[in-house]
């Protein structure tokens, strides 16, 4: 970059720096078209970079030409709804699971950026999907819980986002593949919650193997559910009933 340009450019980052409200509006006003996107990313990033100064960058037809910059906009709480939505079509997936995550999003965008992810899946390839499912937000996971590949269902059970309503949900009314099912069962921070124990015990995709294996661990009042329960299958009502015979009368313990 000539000296002269790069001069001007360090210029115009320490007048956006020091401006206040008012002067923030007048020197994207009257120096936008001039702005590098680095500083039309700073201004997007300043404390008073509010819906006045975001309706000039959007003006911008060579602004808007950058990713960077239209997600910036999707991201601030302060861009108009419309505008905002509109930047998220043409994001690349990272983008919008950086939008989808951001709580000072408004929800709506945040919304609509996971259905944009939603969309994409089946565009992506296995080690982007592996890297989403272990970052995606709440909306996106029941999606990629049924993903085919027990390795993408593998990096959702590490996602932090996942909640066990989410599991026990997939479990009874997601249609589980058999492989899916053998994964989470190898995951001991999931097998200790009762709810999806007890889910994977009553599912009728899971092999009978791997529900019996999981009785055992059942307290008794699920072990009684099994067996009160007319669409359980009958060596896991029979097997239910033995271990609650061969337990203690007093026992109410239960694993957490």
């Amino acid at each position: 970059m000539p000296a002269q340009s790069s001069e001007k450019t360090s210029a115009f980052a320490s007048m956006i720096s020091a401006a206040g409200r008012s002067e923030l509006y007048r020197l994207v006003e009257e120096n936008l078209a001039r702005f590098s996107d680095r500083e039309v990313l700073q201004v997007l990033r300043h404390p008073f970079c509010g819906e006045p100064v975001i309706e000039e960058i959007l003006a911008s037809r060579r602004a808007l030409s950058t990713a960077s910059v239209r997600k910036a906009i999707a991201l601030h709480p302060a861009a108009p709804r419309a505008q905002a939505l509109r930047c998220l079509e043409d994001l690349a997936w990272r983008d919008l699971l950086d939008i989808s995550r951001e709580a000072r999003t408004p929800m709506p965008v945040r919304l609509r950026a996971s259905q944009w992810l939603i969309d994409k899946l089946p565009r992506l390839t296995l080690g982007e999907k592996t890297a989403l499912a272990r970052l995606a937000d709440r909306p996106v996971i029941p999606v990629l819980l049924r993903d085919p590949d027990p390795r993408v269902f593998a990096a959702v059970l590490v996602n932090p986002r996942l909640v066990e309503e989410d599991l026990v949900a997939w479990v009874t009314t997601g249609r589980p593949l058999p492989a899916s099912l053998g994964v989470l069962s190898s995951s001991e921070k999931w097998m200790m919650r009762s709810a999806v124990r007890l889910a994977m015990v009553e599912c009728r995709a899971a092999p009978r193997s791997l529900a019996l294996s999981l009785l055992s661990r059942c307290s008794a009042g699920d072990l009684q559910r099994v067996v009160e329960n007319p669409a359980s299958d009958r060596l896991l009502v029979a097997c239910a009933e033995r271990l609650i015979s061969e337990r203690p009368i007093d026992e109410h313990s239960e694993i957490f």
